[in-house]
């Protein structure tokens, strides 16, 4: 069964009275509890309700306008997939390295990628940065690419069976692909300063601190338009660290 995108959102006070009709009728549907919200398929639609909380119910907006912005996207334009790169990467010649690093870290740097690759418009980017929890932002791309478990109702009762509902393949793409560009920057990186690359993680990048690899790493992201921040002496991560965190 695939899992439909497109949803009406609504109170989460009315969750009750859906399920109860759901009951009342003896129909079939598909319910599932998550941490932003409780979705309910049935007849064919998907209705969500968000959790009782005031920063989610207020801005379960960004879920629907990320999935309009990109399925508007890809009406019009074809998805290639990107080169599949490691989320952490680790320079084994600097595994005891104990001089003096810095490192620079992307400012939302998923939140940018989808931006700069037109995968979501100016209005919604700039709606989601003025999101207290970036948490949300990073949920909202991930739901492009998730895959998820559905408890069966049978007759109007919940049962112990579980269906699950696959993505859009699409969408997963479109997903991989804003991740696979912020993979592609950091190893651009780590090419650029060579032996004195250290790691990264994710977004951020880990190196030998001189004021040329600074400005190289720094005049790097801004030609490409990313956002960023300098960390001042911190902490190396152990290769262990990085190590069990790839994927």
């Amino acid at each position: 069964m695939s899992l439909q995108n497109g949803y009406t959102i609504l109170n989460p006070s009315t969750l009750d009275h859906l399920v109860a009709r759901i009951e009342k009728t003896k129909q079939d549907a598909f319910i599932r509890k998550g941490s932003f919200s409780t979705d309910i398929i049935w007849q064919g639609r998907r209705f969500v309700f968000p959790n009782p909380k005031k920063n989610v119910t207020n801005n379960m907006w960004i879920f629907k306008s990320v999935i309009t912005d990109v399925k508007a996207y890809i009406l019009t334009h074809r998805i290639r997939d990107k080169d599949k790169l490691p989320v952490n990467h680790w320079n084994i010649k600097n595994k005891n390295y104990s001089g003096i690093i810095t490192a620079t870290d992307l400012d939302h740097a998923y939140w940018r990628v989808a931006f700069l690759n037109e995968y979501i418009s100016m209005k919604t980017y700039l709606r989601g940065l003025e999101l207290k929890d970036k948490t949300l932002r990073l949920a909202a791309l991930a739901n492009l690419s998730s895959m998820k478990e559905y408890l069966v109702i049978k007759d109007g009762k919940v049962t112990k069976e579980t269906m699950m509902l696959k993505y859009d393949p699409i969408l997963h793409k479109v997903y991989n692909n804003i991740r696979f560009t912020c993979y592609e920057h950091m190893m651009n990186i780590a090419k650029m300063l060579e032996d004195d690359f250290i790691c990264y993680k994710t977004d951020c990048v880990y190196y030998k601190d001189t004021e040329n690899n600074r400005l190289l790493v720094q005049g790097y992201l801004d030609s490409v338009a990313m956002e960023w921040k300098q960390l001042i002496e911190p902490q190396k991560p152990t290769i262990e660290q990085i190590k069990s965190k790839e994927i």
